[in-house]
């Protein structure tokens, strides 16, 4: 009985010490490149501070939504004159799908056609009326 549990013993000791070279840790993996594209942070909302500010050229930019549409849509007011108290705009001819679009065109606006606002309802419009059956609010102010 002692030869065999000394065989065993000798039969298990290389096995034993085989499994422990194995038990190292493994080698690092090599660092592969993202193949994901990198996400960049949105740029920072400058819309109190332009409208604390406003400029002749300014672009406010209105969201919403159609009556009894679910998709947003944008108005776009250039304004034009400024006041102490009030902003006097140029109303887009149409509206657009995208806060994006493109306003750089003079043709984008109407110049015949007159928006008045006060400061103080621009201040407001950053917040949605829940009154508002179009869920109208300022968005952003676009400088150029």
């Amino acid at each position: 009985m002692i030869r065999i549990a000394a065989r065993l013993a000798a039969g298990l000791l290389p096995l034993l010490t085989a499994c422990q070279a194995n038990d190292s840790p493994p080698e690092q993996a090599a660092v592969q490149p993202s193949t994901t594209p990198e996400i960049t942070a949105a740029p920072p909302d400058r819309t109190a501070g332009y409208l604390a500010d406003l400029r002749v050229g300014d672009v406010l930019v209105v969201r919403f939504f159609p009556e009894g549409g679910s998709t947003p849509q944008f108005y776009f007011y250039q304004v034009f004159r400024l006041t102490p108290d009030s902003v006097l705009t140029h109303p887009a001819l149409e509206p657009a799908l995208s806060a994006e679009a493109d306003v750089r065109r003079p043709s984008v606006f109407a110049p015949q056609a007159v928006r008045a606002y006060t400061r103080a309802e621009l201040l407001a419009f950053q917040r949605e009326d829940p009154l508002d059956p179009q869920h109208s609010r300022l968005v952003k102010v676009v400088r150029n």
